[in-house]
């Protein structure tokens, strides 16, 4: 099953709103997923902190998709919750990020460098045993 969230900024805090989804056998099992994703991000959710209780929201089919278990601070400037407030929608107006642009960028990444400054983005080494 996929479980969908939006971590809501509270407005003094001037923060973007956060959104992360995951594919988990349970509920459950995906709020353990959601606790040590906002963990590892330093995010605190609650009374007094900078984000509001997570809200479990309905999956968006979109190409725009986060990529699953990473938190996404851009998502939300694309897309909002419709009034029930569960259903994600188009920003009327807003432009989505363009899909050729997205494809050309991946294109100069080969084997985890960046063909074009030469930028290692991965570790591709793996440890055999042989230390």
């Amino acid at each position: 099953m996929e479980f969908f969230y939006v971590v809501k900024a509270t407005q003094k805090s001037g923060k973007q709103d956060a959104t992360v989804w995951f594919t988990a056998k349970s509920e459950a099992r995906a709020n353990l997923m959601l606790d040590v994703v906002l963990e590892d991000a330093e995010i605190e959710t609650g009374r007094g902190k900078d984000y509001a209780r997570p809200i479990r929201t309905n999956f968006p089919v979109v190409n725009e998709l986060p990529p699953e278990g990473e938190i996404s601070f851009t998502f939300t400037n694309y897309y909002r919750l419709g009034e029930d407030g569960m259903t994600w929608e188009q920003i009327p107006g807003v432009t989505l990020p363009s899909s050729e642009a997205a494809a050309a960028a991946r294109q100069h990444i080969v084997d985890g460098v960046d063909t074009e400054t030469g930028e290692v983005l991965e570790d591709h080494t793996e440890n055999f045993g042989n230390e």
